[in-house]
């Protein structure tokens, strides 16, 4: 069978303008017989519900019933491909069990139908593949099935072109000719990055809340993203308020410039991302990294951390303030902000050093109950060659600065548009005065402000200058014998 990692350029490859392609491979071997023979089933219902609740109507999906290929047929079958804004419920209802003898169930292979899912309608590009099984994977039902689980095990872990991986175990009892079940697993799989973004996306936004009501299980990454902070005070000042963004991961601290300290001391609950996993470090270490690439380390309360199942571990974080970065309220950035609070962004880097993860009680207990008889299933043991993980925590600091500045500002710039509009007016505004030589008077002249008019006598000669600046106009006489005198009209 051929590996995924040797998709994997094509995958990073078909990451730009991804256009939201998903699989939908739903097992009909033996092993699935009551799901599809009880007529109290939800099976079937369940995936028509699902594809329409986790696609747009324009995504491409494609629809397949999944065993192992064997001489009678090949596996998966495509029963739709196209978009997801068809009712696909007589489609569904027309599925039965498939056989690889007259009288004999097909096996399942997982790996199979995941990479001709990859190969085939995804054409090697990013999408998510969701599998409805009953978490049994029996190729030729035979010793082959535990080479078979752990090549499973591999390309849910291990292969670098599966991004993520999340798994819904449901309570479904059932009851076949053959065989009676439980409980029910779903699955689903991101491949490549476009759809690792994606499928954060529907579970972030609580889209698929509508069919799953329990949290899913994170089964890939457990290197990245382990934790997030939710802050609960700071206890150094009344002044600074934390708190956490609508994203509920970004931290927010609220301060005014006045009120700046340079280190505040954080209280936050350490909150495991890995469920259902618990997480043991022995070391835990965080730093400030502000946008322009500068660190700053960030004392921790407390180095060795267990945290077992959904609970928290409260810590006190030492936070730099980075005050160089806090401008004058008379600055570019303030006005801009016209009385909104400028954001200075950064982030904090937590890693977990010497991590071991392991299931929780309370989820093996869950699966038990689901799948009784049944051993753990491989794909929930958490692969050991992950030793430490890292969580990048978006930061936001707020300034608060008061609204005076810009107001004083926006006066002055008023003011002198104001002054501009007056000085453009009055030296466009001519005034008139009677010209007087020797007492008598000689001509009326119309003068524009900042401007000069020459007086002449008899022969044509210059006698005076008259000059006007912003308000009245000035006479310089020229001709000793001559005395020019004006007069405002």
């Amino acid at each position: 069978m051929k590996s995924l990692t040797t998709l994997w350029v094509s995958a990073l490859i078909s990451t730009t303008g991804f256009a939201g392609q998903q699989a939908f491979l739903v097992q009909n071997s033996g092993w699935m017989e009551p799901f599809y023979q009880d007529k109290n089933s939800q099976f079937k219902p369940l995936i028509n519900a699902v594809i329409h609740t986790v696609s747009q109507p324009n995504d491409k999906v494609v629809v397949s019933v999944f065993n192992q290929t064997n001489a009678l047929t090949a596996s998966p079958q495509i029963i739709y491909q196209g978009a997801a804004n068809k009712d696909l419920k007589s489609l569904l209802n027309e599925q039965g069990i498939a056989k690889k003898s007259v009288h004999t169930y097909a096996d399942t292979d997982f790996k199979e139908a995941v990479i001709s899912t990859i190969t085939g309608p995804f054409q090697k590009k990013s999408g998510i593949i969701w599998i409805f099984t009953n978490n049994k994977n029996s190729p030729n039902n035979d010793v082959a099935t535990i080479e078979r689980n752990k090549e499973f095990y591999e390309l849910i872990h291990l292969d670098s072109a599966i991004n993520k991986v999340i798994a819904f175990p449901l309570k479904m009892p059932v009851q076949g000719q053959h065989f009676k079940a439980s409980g029910l697993m779903v699955y689903a799989l991101a491949y490549g990055s476009a759809a690792e973004n994606e499928l954060n996306q529907l579970v972030q936004s609580g889209q698929m809340s509508k069919v799953f009501t329990q949290q899913p299980a994170l089964l890939k990454p457990l290197d990245k993203e382990a934790v997030r902070l939710i802050p609960t005070g700071v206890k150094n000042s009344a002044a600074i308020q934390a708190s956490l963004a609508a994203d509920q991961k970004t931290l927010v601290f609220s301060l005014e410039p006045k009120h700046v300290i340079p280190e505040l001391k954080l209280t936050a609950d350490l909150k495991n991302n890995f469920y259902p996993y618990n997480i043991a470090a022995t070391q835990v270490d965080a730093k400030l990294t502000l946008a322009n690439g500068m660190q700053a380390p960030i004392q921790i309360s407390q180095k060795d951390i267990q945290l077992v199942g959904k609970d928290n571990v409260k810590l006190e974080f030492n936070l730099p303030i980075p005050s160089h970065l806090i401008v004058s309220p008379w600055s570019l950035e303030v006005f801009k902000a016209m009385g909104k609070a400028v954001t200075i962004p950064a982030t904090i880097n937590v890693t977990l050093s010497e991590q071991k993860l392991s299931l929780s009680d309370e989820f093996k207990e869950n699966l038990q109950h689901l799948f009784p008889g049944d051993p753990l299933s491989d794909v929930f043991v958490a692969p050991q060659n992950i030793k430490s993980s890292t969580a990048a925590i978006p930061v936001q600091f707020k300034l608060q600065y008061p609204l005076w500045p810009v107001v004083v500002l926006m006066g002055g710039i008023l003011l002198l548009i104001v002054l501009v509009i007056l000085a453009m007016a009055l030296a466009s505004k001519r005034k008139r005065y009677e010209i007087w030589v020797n007492g008598l008077k000689k001509q009326t002249i119309q003068i524009k402000p900042f401007t000069k008019c020459s007086i002449y006598g008899e022969a044509g000669r210059e006698i005076a200058i008259v000059k006007r600046g912003v308000s009245e106009a000035t006479v310089q006489n020229l001709d000793k014998e001559k005395t020019v005198t004006i007069r405002s009209i």
